[in-house]
Formats: C-alpha cells, structure tokens, sequence
C-alpha cells in the first residue's frame, strides 16, 4: 500500500559510510499499489484514465463526460475489431459513467448541513450507507487506474460509513439492526487504504449469524479480497455465482459483480473466472 514514511533510518554513501539524516528531516516516499488486473487497464483508451483521475478529484460531472468519451472511443474499436476485452471496457466506462452522474446529482441536491442533519436517523443512515457505496466503487475506480489511494476520496468514502453507523444507533444502547454490511464495507474501505488491523476489528463486529446470512455476501467477499484473503473471498463468489437466491440469478447481475474492481486480485485466476459465464 501507498504510504508516506517518515525514514528515521540512514542512507548511504558511495563509499557506503553511514550518513545520519540531519534531526527534523523526513523523506517522502510513495509506495504503489498491486492493483491486479483491472479489466479497464487490458485495452488502450485515452478517455478512461482521465477519467478516473477527475473522479479521484471528486469532480464527478466532469467524469460523467469523460466516461461517455471512453464508451464512445471504445465502442468504436470494438466496430473495428471486436473483442471480449473491448465489451467488458464499454460496460465498465458505462457502468462507472452512471455512478459518477449519480454522484454528480448528490451534488446539485444539497441544500447544506441541514439537509444531511436535520432528517430522522433512519433517513440520514439509508443516505449515508448509499452514498459510502457510491464513493467506495470510485475510490477503487481510481486505484486501478492510478495505482494509488486518493487520501480525501478514501477519507470520504471511511466517514460515510462511520456516519452510516452513528445514525443506527439509537438510545439507550438500542440499535436500527442491519449494520452488518456497513461493518464489512468499512472493512474493505479501510483494508484498501492499508488500515490492515482496523479492518480486521470492523469485521469482528459481523456475528456468525450474519456471515451466514446471504444477503451479506457480496460485502463479506469484498472484505475479504481487500485483507488478501483469496480463498476466503472466493468461497463467498462461488455461492452468489452458482446459488445465487432469489432474483439474484440473472446474467446482468453476474456481470456486474464481475466488472467489479473489488476483483481485480482474482482476475486470471480459473476458479474466479469460472464463475462468471461468458
């Protein structure tokens, strides 16, 4: 994970003598991110890139028009010479050119704090949980485009959720329920961002009655790829893909989890792409 270090450590000469940093001095050092196999990186394109710069920026409606840039020079390649790889690339700039209007409409309908404050908790968390899954799909978007985390998108899409949480909570201790997906998405949040034990610690919170209930298994899968738990994550594809539940069985949910940069890691590997039917 990318990081800025502070090196306390010494750095060495020609003559490989020892040469002590002077006190106060700190070298920044960026450290790049294994992203895997993005399927957005296998095909050339101009647009795409940009555009998950501009949503690495927040800058959602500029990355609505960049994405449909991307679609359009995409699909034109595919007229030329078509190709799987050129498919998957159209459905992801179009898929991700939805979100980012999405976001751009969250944008445009904010009317200030109160607008966020003011309603009941069960209003606030539903927004705070949508928004944070919005923002979680960006903050992947762009690390497999950059190979890095952007910290505000990163420290957005964490607070969200954490704000997600707090409005479940009632008084007296009492709770809305249902917070385990918030858990386990905060969990991939923050794995992503390289908080490796704070992850682990919101997973904790999941009982096992929960990790057993379905409707959890995309979250769980998403934690668990992020914590580099291959096996883990795959066991969890293998029942959304094959035993999917009710109307979650149609072809263009499958590919949707597919196109998923939560995946990236597992891309090329045979069970992974066994899964998802071509």
């Amino acid at each position: 994970m990318w990081r800025a270090l502070t090196l306390l450590a010494v750095v060495h000469a020609a003559d490989n003598t020892a040469v002590l940093l002077p006190p106060g001095r700190t070298t920044a050092v960026v450290v790049t991110v294994g992203v895997g196999a993005p399927l957005e990186r296998g095909v050339p394109g101009k647009f795409y890139a940009q555009a998950a710069a501009a949503d690495a920026e927040q800058r959602w409606a500029d990355a609505a028009a960049l994405y449909r840039e991307a679609v359009n020079e995409w699909t034109a390649a595919a007229r030329l010479q078509p190709s799987r790889a050129l498919d998957l690339a159209v459905m992801k700039a179009e898929r991700e050119r939805q979100r980012s209007q999405m976001l751009a409409s969250r944008v445009r309908a904010a009317t200030g704090i109160s607008s966020r404050f003011g309603r009941d908790p069960f209003s606030r968390r539903t927004d705070a949980l949508d928004e944070a899954r919005q923002l979680r799909s960006k903050l992947l978007t762009a690390r497999a485009v950059l190979e890095r985390v952007p910290p505000a998108l990163y420290a957005r899409t964490r607070d969200r959720l954490r704000e997600a949480l707090r409005a479940g909570a009632g008084g007296a201790g009492q709770r809305m329920g249902g917070d385990a997906e918030i858990h386990l998405l905060l969990c991939a949040t923050l794995a992503t961002g390289g908080e490796i034990e704070a992850a682990r610690l919101a997973r904790a919170h999941v009982t096992e009655a929960e990790r057993a209930d379905q409707s959890n298994g995309v979250a769980l899968a998403q934690c668990a790829a992020a914590l580099g738990e291959t096996r883990a994550a795959l066991a969890e594809l293998e029942v959304l893909a094959l035993h999917p539940g009710p109307g979650r069985g149609d072809r263009f949910a499958l590919r949707d989890l597919y196109l998923s940069n939560d995946w990236d890691r597992l891309r090329g590997d045979g069970k992974f792409e066994s899964l998802f039917p071509r």
